[in-house]
């Protein structure tokens, strides 16, 4: 839906949420903008609130635009919790605050050590805020920072269950403490400690653990036949062995490679709402390599 149309649903929206199938009669409600941030509200505020996800499984973040029903859900929302370098909260920001202007809004980008999306040499053209690498929550050691707004966020909403929610960010604090210690293992054995993926979605869990990725894409685009080449003669030079795709984006790029290269093709989804398993899925495949 394009921002110009927004208007004609506008009223339409707000009657609606109040009957909003998104939620339960009479429960509290939190909205995130991408699936990843849901796990952390569900660890630290457990049932306290229904989490409406906004960003659908499979939807790539660069062109989406949110459906009606999207909105209608966020007119019930106490908080937004926002990834804050993505381009569609950007986009449609000055519309959600329109839908529900008393919600709170919390940036979990805000004190992250972020980083400028530099690939090949290039300036990337296919991130969303002036060339910043949005996928900070893929890295455990910038996870404890989500994990501590979160606490924060939830903690302001629900007072009287702050006690709860501080044991919960403290049991949660230790799980993350617990998957970087085990991943930091897995990676320090890898033989190869550099990857090529199609969207360079894991810029901080290499930077934090000392790995390189090498981004598969032409500018957004699946790689030309020069580019292929360039990555054949790459792949042979640094002995890479896998190539982690995503189910949005075209891979016929990447599968041509992997036929000329011998290369292993690793599907991974760091938009999963299982942030442990996202994480540990991609950790493994990097270890895992002989």
């Amino acid at each position: 839906m394009k921002k110009s149309i927004f208007f004609l649903f506008f009223p339409a929206l707000l009657l609606a949420s109040c009957n909003t199938t998104s939620r339960k009669e009479g429960s509290r409600v939190i909205t995130v903008s991408i699936p990843p941030f849901e796990y952390f509200v569900k660890a630290i505020a457990d049932t306290d609130f229904v989490v409406n996800v906004m960003l659908p499984p499979g939807a790539d973040h660069h062109s989406w635009e949110p459906l009606p029903r999207q909105i209608t859900a966020l007119a019930g929302s106490e908080a937004f919790i926002i990834n804050g370098k993505l381009g569609f909260e950007y986009a449609w920001m000055e519309r959600f605050k329109e839908v529900n202007p008393g919600m709170k809004i919390s940036d979990m980008s805000e004190g992250i050590t972020l980083i400028q999306a530099i690939e090949e040499g290039h300036e990337s053209h296919h991130h969303d805020n002036e060339g910043v690498d949005p996928h900070y929550w893929l890295s455990p050691k910038e996870a404890l920072k989500i994990a501590a707004k979160t606490r924060d966020l939830v903690s302001g909403l629900n007072p009287e269950a702050t006690q709860r929610y501080n044991e919960r960010y403290e049991n949660l604090v230790a799980t993350i403490d617990s998957i970087d210690r085990i991943v930091t293992d897995i990676l320090k054995e890898a033989p190869v400690r550099t990857f090529m993926i199609f969207h360079p979605a894991l810029g901080y869990l290499a930077r934090d653990y000392d790995l390189e990725q090498i981004s598969f894409e032409d500018e957004g685009k699946d790689a030309s036949p020069a580019r292929v080449k360039e990555l054949t003669d790459l792949t042979a030079s640094r002995g890479i062995r896998i190539i982690f795709i995503q189910a949005e984006y075209d891979i016929k790029g990447a599968k041509l490679l992997a036929e000329e290269t011998g290369v292993v093709l690793i599907s991974i989804n760091p938009m999963n709402s299982d942030w442990e398993s996202a994480v540990m899925e991609i950790a493994r495949a990097i270890g895992d390599r002989k």
